[in-house]
């Protein structure tokens, strides 16, 4: 067994206790903390000219904000918050992009607000916030800024734009989910709140003639019971 020179120990142990990464004290600084080396004593520094963008697009047309670009000001306050959003998805919408919102929605989506959009989620069973219902509630958004108007009547630029910054538990989705499946889930998600609360008025005429004359058919066949005439909605919800 070789046994090393006591000084030879003693100058080991200096040597490691002077190895020690202080990386707690890096020289770098805390966003936007002061700093004494540059003029106007901004550690956070402007960009210089020519810089390219990374990351996606960030261009603030409806595509990427789910806003109308023509909002004028004036008029009904109320009215003009609805149109602040776009009421269409800003591409073709087809069977195919409504099966990729449902596969999206179905992953992103369906654990806090449920398959059908009920706020039942296996999030929720769990004891966590409850979403909103997608077809009889209000919308928190809207009712926060004075305007009582149902989910299923915002514009879908909106529910765009609650997925991309999302709203209050909510969490956003803008980086995991990229604008046009966004755009499919909230395609999607107006699929779900025009299945289950469909109006009459909605249909087609001939076929809106044929359910009436359906339901007054079934009205007639049950003698003795209060006719309660033919509802406007079709589906839970109530009439609007």
């Amino acid at each position: 067994m070789i046994r090393l020179p006591r000084q030879t120990l003693l100058l080991a142990a200096i040597l490691l206790a002077g190895c020690q990464q202080e990386m707690a004290e890096q020289p770098a600084y805390r966003p936007l903390e002061a700093s004494a080396f540059f003029p106007d004593e901004r550690s956070a520094r402007p960009l210089p000219p020519g810089t390219v963008p990374r990351g996606p697009l960030q261009a603030a047309s409806a595509l990427h904000t789910g806003r109308s670009e023509s909002t004028s000001g004036g008029g009904n306050a109320p009215a003009n918050m609805v149109n602040e959003y776009v009421k269409v998805v800003p591409y073709a919408l087809t069977n195919k992009v409504l099966h990729r919102g449902q596969e999206r929605y179905e992953i992103f989506c369906a654990v806090c607000h449920g398959l059908e959009g009920k706020g039942d989620g296996k999030i929720v069973e769990r004891g966590y916030t409850r979403p909103p219902n997608y077809v009889i509630d209000l919308s928190r958004g809207f009712e926060h800024k004075g305007v009582r108007i149902p989910l299923r009547d915002v514009p879908i630029g909106y529910i765009f734009e609650v997925i991309t910054k999302g709203y209050g538990a909510m969490s956003d989705y803008e980086s995991q989910v990229p604008p046009s499946d966004r755009w499919a889930i909230a395609a999607y998600v107006r699929a779900l709140q025009i299945s289950q609360h469909l109006r009459l008025s909605d249909l087609p005429e001939d076929i809106g003639t044929e359910i009436r004359s359906r339901l007054e058919k079934l009205e007639a066949s049950a003698p003795g019971k209060e006719r309660p005439g033919v509802p406007e909605a079709l589906a839970p919800g109530g009439t609007r």
